[in-house]
């Protein structure tokens, strides 16, 4: 009968079987009933225990650890590890990483853990037991813990890419202690008047996105065709604002010619416009610095009308190019030279030209090398345009007002 069921065709199978799904239930049974921060705790007790600190180890708790943020509609587990984070266990000078507290920083008394947690300021997935996925290092999370390695990777320091988190409270002032990057980078922002053409808040300009919750842009909606290094949406920014048109086809967006830093801190300030609704008590009052020198409002005029049929599709070109975004046609000068009286200043050959490549211009004639610093060190951008459409603009500009 031993022998028959031996060699039954079906019996080894189903007996490799049988003892496979035998010992997934004993790997389930033993991660269940050994989780990985219970042994956290375990290796703080024997540690605390080897160090003579007896009174200490017997406080270690046995259970999951959290602080529950009703406010915020999170829970953050993280505690079950770093158990030792207040300092309320153990205040000993060589406690291993993962059981020093918190470092005692200057803004940490208006940022109390109750009512902050972790996630909040840190990034990470509060409610996950294991560490690959309290650090959000899992498929489908969006919300990585913003660490030193993390920050390595875009030549950044932690407490630089943390910065993100920071202003997502601080948005709506001009400058916040301790966050000189993105200070930085708000400056920029309005030096440049980049909200000429990009809308912000429910202002700003229709001639490019709108940038009020750019931080919540999908990485995977981002064209990464020209762009190196890892597809997320720190380095699209960071490699965009080094070169528009690089990165995006016939973008209208000029080349500032940012330095490395400025580009970064620019890219923080984008991902830190992020749509999180935060309760009025945990969002601090605007602080904005008076204007030195009150704005002069002025109308700007609309492109004048064209009377030439040359002339109207020129005009087409300037107003759906986003030329009068930057240009006004009398009126002064405004992120870019007035053109009233352009053609009399230069001939068709030179507007050509110019039109065709306005950076290889400037790069070729000494003249026009100090020429940007009238207009924030902007050069205007190629606006892809080919030789049907350079004629008509110029057309278009010999109408205009001398």
């Amino acid at each position: 009968m031993t022998s028959r069921f031996l060699h039954n065709r079906d019996f080894w199978p189903l007996l490799i079987a049988s003892a496979a799904s035998f010992v997934v239930v004993l790997i389930v049974a033993f991660r269940e009933y050994t989780p990985e921060w219970q042994h956290r705790m375990e290796a703080f007790r024997s540690y605390l225990r080897g160090r003579g600190a007896y009174d200490a180890a017997s406080t270690v708790p046995t259970t999951v650890q959290q602080i529950w943020l009703p406010a915020l509609d999170r829970v953050d587990r993280c505690v079950s590890c770093h158990v030792n984070y207040d300092a309320s266990i153990s205040a000993l000078p060589d406690l291993p990483p993962l059981y020093r507290p918190h470092p005692d920083l200057p803004y940490m008394a208006k940022h109390p853990f109750p009512s902050f947690g972790c996630t909040a300021c840190h990034g990470g997935q509060g409610y996950a037991l294991d560490q690959a996925g309290a650090h959000g290092l899992v498929e489908h999370w969006d919300d990585p813990l913003l660490s030193t390695a993390l920050a390595t990777q875009y030549g950044l320091t932690r407490a630089q890419l943390m910065e993100i988190k920071c202003n997502i409270c601080h948005r709506r002032d001009d400058s916040t202690a301790g966050m000189d990057l993105i200070n930085m980078a708000k400056e920029i922002f309005d030096k440049k008047r980049c909200v000429s053409c990009h809308g912000l808040q429910g202002g700003g300009g229709l001639a490019s996105s709108d940038l009020t919750y750019d931080g919540d842009v999908n990485p995977e909606l981002l064209d990464f065709s020209n762009v190196s290094g890892p597809k997320t949406s720190l380095n699209w920014e960071f490699q965009h604002f080094k070169s528009p048109q690089q990165v995006v086809n016939r973008s209208g967006m000029p080349n500032y010619r940012l330095n490395d830093e400025q580009a970064r801190a620019l890219a923080l300030l984008m991902l830190s416009w992020q749509r999180v609704s935060f309760p009025p008590e945990y969002l601090p009052p605007a602080r904005r610095r008076p204007p030195a020198v009150q704005p002069v409002v002025r109308e700007v005029p609309y492109p004048p009308p064209a009377t030439t049929d040359a002339g109207k599709e020129g005009r087409y070109v300037f107003t759906n190019r986003g030329c009068n975004t930057c240009h006004r046609v009398g009126g002064g000068n405004s992120i870019g030279p007035d053109l009233a009286g352009v053609t009399q200043r230069r001939n068709d050959k030179w507007l050509a030209t110019w039109l065709k490549d306005p950076a290889a211009v400037v790069a070729k004639d000494p003249a026009l090398q100090t020429w940007s610093h009238e207009f924030g060190d902007i050069i205007m951008p190629d606006q892809n345009l080919n030789d049907e459409e350079i004629a008509g603009l110029i057309a278009y500009m010999h109408e205009f007002p001398q």
